[in-house]
């Protein structure tokens, strides 16, 4: 059966091996990105290549009303995959009021509106998905700055408070805890000094070696399958062992 998939955040790392992992005959995806249209149409070009049909949407989601006319324009979703992020890693005695909404907004209140928003269609047909995309660090306490950590914290109780509220119509909400996972634009904002930052988190792995957005997409198929049904409110760390709940 062919499901309708909006996934944000999907024009590169962890959003990217996502789209791809998950498209196929019969799927619909829906791939967010924010003023990137070429790297989103390489991601796209690789789902329709696997017989996906792949429909880019630009959208800043600081802004609660291009988040509103972003569930408006993707229409009836069956999968929500809340995966975009702002990294923030400003140290506390420095960290401004603006960075702290901002972080908020994108990390919190975009994945709550799309939520809130999607979510009574998927009632109305009785079945949905929905995964956000969380961080170990909340766990941890850093090592990236406050912002980020509470901002985290927040999807987490968003995401076990959405089980409980939508789970009589059918619809499972989880959170996927993706460790210490390499991606562009950790590089970017690591300085390209994210090799540097990841080599101690992986001392502390129980499976010593990078992880890469790939290793993701088998939870993340679990996750939005007709089989996991009876799985919600949970976090999964799928970091190699990098902390234990």
């Amino acid at each position: 059966m062919g499901r309708r998939i909006l996934i944000t955040g999907a024009r590169r790392g962890i959003g990217a091996a996502i789209a791809v992992g998950l498209a196929r005959p019969g799927h619909k995806l829906w791939l967010h990105h924010l003023a990137a249209a070429e790297e989103a149409e390489s991601v796209a070009r690789l789902c329709r290549d696997l017989g996906a049909e792949a429909t880019l949407l630009d959208a800043d989601l600081a802004d609660p009303g291009a988040v509103r006319d972003l569930a408006d324009r993707a229409g009836a979703v069956d999968v929500l995959v809340n995966n975009a992020a702002k990294a923030s890693n400003v140290d506390f005695a420095e960290l401004p009021l603006p960075e702290w909404q901002q972080t908020f907004a994108v990390n919190v209140t975009a994945p709550m509106l799309l939520a809130q928003a999607l979510s009574a269609g998927m009632a109305e047909r009785g079945w949905g998905r929905i995964v956000n995309v969380v961080s170990p660090t909340v766990r941890m306490g850093g090592p990236s700055g406050p912002a980020y950590v509470s901002s985290k914290a927040a999807l987490i109780g968003l995401t076990r408070s959405l089980a409980r509220a939508l789970g009589p119509a059918g619809i499972t909400v989880n959170a996927l805890s993706p460790g210490a996972i390499r991606t562009e634009g950790e590089a970017e904002l690591a300085g390209g000094r994210d090799v540097e930052a990841h080599a101690p988190l992986l001392a502390t792995q129980a499976l010593p070696r990078a992880l890469v957005p790939e290793d993701l997409v088998a939870t993340v198929r679990l996750l939005v399958s007709e089989g996991s049904g009876a799985l919600t409110g949970q976090v999964l760390e799928v970091g190699g062992g990098l902390v234990f709940r």
